[in-house]
């Protein structure tokens, strides 16, 4: 019976393995940067990690302002055949560059005794934007199809 237990319990949290956190953005905290993994934080960033931890603080206020900057490149791979560029064999590849300059985070901790009140501010997700120079299949596939369609009403869409 045990194992049968261990069995349904690990089917169950199996997918939590491939979780990315809470809704998927973990980076809430400067410290995180630090260290990947702030689940049993005890400092000010346990607001939003581990509000539980909030007791392990001394008495007082606490504070804490950060802020993050991020930048990253994304690529678009799309092998849509009416697309210029685009073979069976070389799908294209749309790269672009997202910056986000201002990504922060602020909280606030008061405890007294075994009382600890708190609150916090993030960005759940967003903020800043990508950038195309090439432009993206999801806005290149209507025009792209143009094309076929003429030919296909007997229009000559060749020079």
């Amino acid at each position: 019976m045990r194992k049968l237990f261990t069995i349904i319990a690990a089917t169950l949290l199996a997918g939590s393995l491939f979780a990315g956190g809470l809704v998927t953005n973990t980076n809430h905290s400067i410290l995180f940067t630090r260290m990947q993994n702030r689940n049993s934080s005890t400092l000010i960033d346990a607001t939003y990690f581990n509000p539980a931890g909030l007791t392990k603080l001394g008495n007082g206020l606490f504070i804490s302002l950060n802020n993050q900057t991020v930048g990253q490149t994304r690529t678009v791979t799309s092998d849509y055949m009416f697309l210029n560029e685009v073979t069976a064999s070389a799908p294209r590849s749309y790269e672009g560059k997202v910056s986000v300059p201002l990504f922060p985070a602020g909280y606030v901790a008061f405890k007294v005794g075994k009382l600890a009140v708190s609150a916090g501010f993030n960005p759940i997700g967003g903020g800043g934007g990508a950038k195309y120079d090439k432009g993206l299949p999801s806005f290149e596939m209507p025009i792209s199809e143009l094309k076929p369609l003429l030919t296909g009403m007997g229009l000559t869409t060749t020079n």
